[in-house]
Order: structure tokens, then C-alpha cells, then sequence
């Protein structure tokens, strides 16, 4: 590795004071790295480095919650949120949102994925000896792989060909600007991106070893499970983006078998375990998580819910919180996609017991019928506002229904509709409702598949890449075929990237219009 004579990178600190353990995840207050020969050197601040990689992942995904703007709405599962999200896509409507920068702005996911890039560096340089034992300086470099991986794979399913920097950058104005812009690199093709993810993940999963749900950092640091769980996405978005390339079909399945073989991790059985199961998936580091950004009203490390905020920067969050809110702002999370989509024209969802669960007076009051899954919260003690709430319910990034039913769809890709129905079916059994009967052809399957996804995670910012990565936009009138003849799915780079470096072209949708 060269020498460098100095630079400074702010990380966030991990918190490994006794009872506090990983749960408590990140202290809030950033230290200055201005000397690495001194402090690569021992393994508690590579620990600190690699909870620095995890706060600036968290960082990129909950600015102003973009994780929901990206992976929700562009879905378009609410039915309330068409027009608006329709509108905010277009740039048009009285909205003042409209492609917001941040939503644009593609800076902290390199942030993150440079700082992740430099500790696989650093750590590989470190003595064996630093470490309590060559499985804990494995276990750092795997989760910066990680890290590392599920960055650009993000990156890739929001703006589709993105910049790759293959080297670490040690000095921020090799990088970014003063605002933090990529100013050298230029974008290369979406799946080359997936190939770079892919390469980073396989290095996580032959790093890292699989843990145990309970344990303290369980779900919210990777183990092996979260690093296959994530290689089972990459692997079937390249293949709905490659023509459904058979190789990396057959990864997804090899990846989730093993994830529900081996991680330790169990479904949530709604229908036995209630609403004590569903609050514990929902608080998170519960047995059914894979991977989670934590949330914490104990360290105040959560984002404040707000009753108005100009930046909307708690809209998503804020009104499943919230009961008898004004629900004048849109969108808000009305389940009418469930009631006057699917529901109410599926005869199997009569006692569907999600309704219940996931939703807030479900049917009874389109206007006060809140989603509850981001319904845990904590007053502020310094506050008498009845608004001065912290919310404490984990982001689910990755869980068990996630992979039974990935495996669902790569073997409905495969024409193998036994399997597939199988998997459907154990998702569908835990929530009371009757096994599918439907057509076994691919393209039925491939429906049910997405419909059960869109109601297994309303709400947890999967429907838009659904959409995607299935193609399912044929014959749905509210969609815009134009757009997605010319990739408009994908967001728009913030134009002062592209200002700052000329090699950077606008996605192709979006040339012209920004």
C-alpha cells in the first residue's frame, strides 16, 4: 500500500461498551483520521472503521428517505400515490419536490462504498496479530466487502450505470468536490456494476461466517447469511436485466437454499404468532432478519418524526405513525392498492391476517388507515410536543420471506413451477391463505410472485425494484410506456454532476428534461 502523508476521513464510531453491545450500533460523534500509520494498528479501530462503512450506508439510504422514494413509490403500490408519484416523476404538478437533489445526488453512496473500499485496504495490510484471531480480521473484511457490494448494487438498481472507482481514494478532493461529486470517473454499463457488486459480495461470503439470531450484532452487522442473501438480489436483477441469464438464475437459487438451509433464521408465522411476531420483525433483530439498518430512540441516533417538514424528510415515516394526523399531505400510506387491487378481487385474501397486522383500522377509513410497520416510536423526553417522536422500528433490508420467494420467482424464470409454487405457498400458509391455484405457465406465476411480494413488504421499499427487475409494466394503464422504452424507471443523475464532469451523460429518459 503507498504511503500517505495525510488525509482525513470522518467515520462514526462503534459503541462496544458492555451492555451497549452492537445493538447500540453507531455513537454519533465522528473522529478524525489524520495519521493511518497510527491508526491501522489495532483491531478496535478497525472495528470502528467498519461501523464508520455501515453509518455512511445508512446515511445515503435515509437522507431525507430516499430508501422509500427509490424503492417504494416508483413502484407505485398505493393506489393514492399514482398521481403524485406520477407528477414527481414527470417533474410536473405543483409539487415542490419534484426530483429533489437529494433523490438525485448519488454522493454518500460513494462516500460509503470509497470508505468500505479503503478499509478492505488497510485491514488486509494489519498483522494478523492485531486481531483476536484470523476469523475476527476476516469477519471486518468481509462486512466491508459487503458493505462495499450492497452500495453499488443500489446504485445500479436506482440510476442503472454508474461510475465504478476501482482504487482507494484516501484524499476527498481525489473523489469528490467540496460538495461531493464523482469528478474523474465516468458511467459504465449496468451490468459490468452487477459484475463489480457480485465480486464483492463473493469475497463477503467466503469471509464471513454465519451467526446466530439473538446474538447481539445479529441482522444489523453482516454475517454470511446477510452477504448470501445479498448475492441472491444481485444475481437475479442481472438476470431480469440480462435476458434471464441461466448462470445467475441458478446463483439466486444456490444463494437463498443456502440462506434458509443454513442462516438460522425463521419465517414469522402470522397466523400463530400474531402481533407479538409482527412487532418483534418490526423493531428488528428478530429471528426472521437478515439484514437491517438499525434504528435506536436510545441513541438518538434515529431521525425525528415530524408533523410538517419541508423537506419530507419524515413523510414516509411520519404518517404510518401517526393515526389522526391531517392527511392532506400526499402520499400517505393508504392500503387501496391492497383493498381495491388485490383484496378485494382475490377471493384467497378474504382472511388474509396481514390486513390486520400491517395496517392501522385496515378498511374501515381509507383516510386513517395507516401502515404500522415503522409504528414504534419513543417520545422525546426533552419535548412536551406530541410530535417530538423517535421512531425505533428497524429498516428491513433484507429477510426470510424475502428468499423464499427470490427462489420463487428464479425458478418460475427456469419454467419450474413446482418449486416455485412451493415457496409461494409457504409464504402465502403463514398469513391464512389458501394455496395457489392459479395458471402454472411463467407468466401467471411470475404475477403472483410480484403480488405476494408487494404485500409480504409494503412498506419496506421493494415494490419499485420488483417492477424492474420483473418487467412488469406490460398492460398496467397507469404506467408510462415511453418512459420505460428509454429506462425512465431509473432516477436522473443531479445535474451539477454531470456539470463537474463531462464524461458523465444523463440517464437517456431524462436527457433534456432536467
Amino acid at each position: 500500500m503507498k504511503q500517505i502523508k495525510s488525509f482525513k476521513i470522518y467515520i462514526m464510531v462503534l459503541s462496544l461498551l458492555g451492555a451497549a453491545s452492537c445493538s447500540d450500533l453507531l455513537d454519533q460523534e465522528p473522529i478524525s483520521i489524520t495519521h493511518p500509520d497510527v491508526f491501522w494498528d489495532s483491531q478496535a479501530n478497525a472495528e470502528q472503521a467498519v461501523a464508520g462503512a455501515y453509518g455512511l450506508f445508512k446515511e445515503a439510504i435515509m437522507t431525507q428517505s430516499n430508501f422509500l422514494y427509490w424503492g417504494e413509490w416508483t413502484g407505485m403500490t398505493f393506489m393514492n400515490s399514482r398521481n403524485w408519484i406520477v407528477n414527481y416523476i414527470e417533474g410536473s404538478g405543483n409539487y415542490v419536490l419534484a426530483y429533489r437533489d437529494a433523490s438525485m445526488n448519488w454522493k454518500n453512496f460513494y462516500r460509503a462504498a470509497n470508505w468500505a473500499y479503503t478499509i478492505e485496504q488497510y485491514i488486509a495490510d494489519m498483522p494478523v496479530d492485531m486481531f483476536d484471531s484470523q476469523t475476527e480480521k476476516d469477519r471486518l473484511l468481509g462486512e466491508a466487502a459487503f458493505i462495499r457490494s450492497l452500495t453499488y448494487f443500489y446504485m445500479a438498481r436506482i440510476w442503472g450505470d454508474v461510475p465504478i472507482v476501482e482504487q482507494s481514494i484516501e484524499s476527498s478532493d481525489q473523489l469528490i468536490s467540496e460538495d461531493g461529486f464523482i469528478v474523474e470517473n465516468a458511467r459504465v454499463d449496468e451490468l459490468q456494476v452487477l459484475d463489480y457488486a457480485l465480486e464483492a459480495v463473493n469475497k463477503s461470503i467466503g469471509l464471513l461466517q454465519y451467526s446466530n439470531p439473538g446474538a447481539s450484532n445479529w441482522a444489523i452487522t453482516a454475517n454470511k447469511a446477510s452477504a448470501e442473501a445479498l448475492k441472491a438480489h444481485i444475481s437475479l436483477w442481472y438476470a431480469g436485466r440480462d435476458n434471464d441469464n441461466p448462470e445467475m438464475i441458478q446463483q439466486a437459487i444456490d444463494a437463498t437454499t443456502s440462506v434458509i438451509n443454513n442462516s438460522g433464521a425463521s419465517l414469522i408465522d402470522y397466523v400463530n404468532e400474531g402481533k407479538d411476531g409482527f412487532d418483534e420483525m418490526c423493531i428488528g433483530q428478530s429471528k426472521t432478519g437478515l439484514f437491517e439498518i438499525n434504528i435506536s430512540a436510545d441513541m438518538n441516533e434515529s431521525f425525528r418524526l415530524l408533523q410538517y417538514d419541508d423537506n419530507h424528510t419524515g413523510l414516509t415515516l411520519n404518517y404510518p405513525v401517526w393515526q389522526s394526523v391531517n392527511t392532506g399531505i400526499s402520499p400517505y400510506m393508504a392500503p387501496d392498492f391492497y383493498g381495491n387491487e388485490m383484496m378485494a378481487t382475490d377471493a384467497d385474501r378474504a382472511n388474509d391476517v396481514r390486513k390486520d397486522l400491517f395496517f392501522y383500522e385496515y378498511g374501515t377509513n381509507a383516510d386513517y388507515s395507516y401502515l404500522q410497520k415503522y409504528s414504534h416510536s419513543a417520545q422525546d423526553e426533552a419535548s412536551e410536543d406530541a410530535y417530538a417522536q423517535f421512531s425505533e422500528s428497524n429498516i428491513l433490508i433484507f429477510r426470510m420471506a424475502d428468499m423464499h420467494l427470490l427462489r420463487a420467482e428464479a425458478n418460475a424464470r427456469k419454467d419450474l413451477s413446482g418449486p416455485a409454487i412451493s415457496d409461494l405457498n409457504i409464504i402465502r400458509s403463514m398469513a391464512n391463505v389458501p394455496d395457489y391455484t392459479g395458471g402454472t405457465d411463467r407468466e401467471s406465476l411470475m404475477k403472483a410472485i410480484f403480488d405476494e411480494r408487494a404485500i409480504e413488504f409494503v412498506g419496506e421499499a421493494q415494490s419499485g425494484y420488483d417492477r424492474i427487475r420483473m418487467d412488469y409494466f406490460d398492460g398496467v394503464p397507469w404506467v408510462n410506456q415511453a418512459r420505460n422504452a428509454k429506462k425512465g424507471y431509473f432516477w436522473p443523475v443531479l445535474p451539477a454532476v454531470i456539470s463537474r464532469n463531462a464524461s458523465i451523460l444523463q440517464t437517456e429518459y431524462w436527457r433534456g428534461k432536467l
